[in-house]
């Protein structure tokens, strides 16, 4: 696992945050942050790219935020923005991977966490990340983790990647 601070240049980041919090950007309602696991954690979700193909007008904001560079993806399986509300108490989800596990081998997942706030990313092994604007979270995709929602703020963003870093999976994207 690697936690790497003001991952994006600034100006780079505040463009992209400026975009997924824009009154206009659409998003879409789940009752779970998982789909097979209940955890009452609410959330809105954007897919940009999901089955393998780009199915989001706004993929440009992340093209333009060189976030796929500075990973160095070579294949994204699977790439999304969450929005939770606020919870009365912080609820910790279910422990997921974002892949089927057998669609986990040579993945990478990283979270770039889009505002800050007393919520995070919590592990199987008990390690919390703390949700800080501009902080990311890099870790094999095979790795169990689960959110956990915010009490101190208006909303919780996370932009969630799942890629190869292979070039061998060149073609999946």
């Amino acid at each position: 696992m690697k936690i790497i601070d003001n991952f994006l240049p600034q100006d780079k980041f505040n463009k992209l945050k400026k975009g997924l919090e824009n009154e206009y950007f659409p998003w879409f309602w789940n009752d779970h942050s998982l789909v097979h696991i209940e955890d009452n954690i609410p959330q809105f979700v954007h897919a940009f790219v999901s089955e393998g193909g780009i199915n989001s007008d706004y993929f440009k904001l992340l093209i333009e935020s060189d976030i796929f560079l500075k990973l160095n993806i070579h294949g994204l399986c699977k790439c999304k923005v969450n929005l939770n509300y606020p919870t009365q108490t912080n609820i910790v989800g279910g422990f997921h991977t974002d892949l089927h596990e057998e669609d986990c081998e040579d993945i990478t997942t990283s979270i770039l966490y889009i505002n800050t706030n007393n919520g995070g990313t919590r592990f199987e092994n008990g390690t919390t990340i703390n949700s800080v604007a501009n902080r990311v979270v890099i870790f094999d995709s095979s790795t169990k983790h689960a959110p956990v929602s915010c009490t101190d703020k208006s909303r919780r963003i996370v932009l969630n990647l799942n890629y190869s870093k292979n070039k061998k999976h060149e073609h999946d994207n």
